[in-house]
């Protein structure tokens, strides 16, 4: 991440890529989107965005880049990936996981704000998964145009503080759901 920001695991819209995601059991926050303005992810490609498929995959955003904590992210997540899938040695694996870690949480995308303007600008800062308590509260400018949340409890996901470039993602919105 170019920004700092908390870890994510972004699993697509399917439910077996959620499922994947689970059973892998960390970053504790758990995107569910339908894709990339920007473009398409290497996840979505052919089986892995089909649900009949088996093939699976996620993706793991671990931090800003040059965070010491980023690095202990990608660790974690990729022994829990080669334990999940038993393509590591079990025991080899356990001696390296941290075992207590914060239950995860799925944030399902519902809208993604587009910069329409060279003006873009949140109202207050924001670094990722921030949960805006109202519907109507105003999370941005766009110009002149308030950018308000659409629903209560309202999770800003991977905002673009810096740099917003017009007809580009500013930042993605979801809902928590239980499981």
């Amino acid at each position: 991440m170019l920004e700092p920001s908390p870890p994510v695991m972004i699993c697509g819209p399917l439910e077996k890529g959620i499922r994947f995601a689970f059973d892998v059991g960390v970053p504790r926050d758990i995107v569910s989107d339908t894709g990339h303005a920007n473009g398409t992810r290497m996840r979505d490609y052919g089986g892995f965005g089909d649900p009949a498929s088996p093939k699976n995959a996620l993706l793991v955003e671990c931090g800003q880049h040059w965070e010491r904590n980023s690095a202990r992210v990608a660790w974690q997540t990729l022994w829990r990936f080669l334990r999940t899938l038993e393509v590591a040695d079990r025991a080899a694996a356990e001696r390296e996981i941290e075992e207590n870690v914060p239950p995860q949480r799925l944030i399902r995308v519902t809208d993604a704000v587009i910069a329409s303007t060279p003006a873009f600008r949140f109202a207050k800062t924001f670094t990722g998964l921030e949960i805006v308590p109202n519907a109507g509260d105003v999370i941005a400018w766009d110009g002149d145009q308030a950018v308000r949340a659409p629903y209560d409890n309202c999770v800003l996901v991977m905002p673009v503080p810096n740099n917003v470039k017009t007809g580009l993602t500013a930042v993605r919105l979801g809902r928590v759901e239980t499981r």
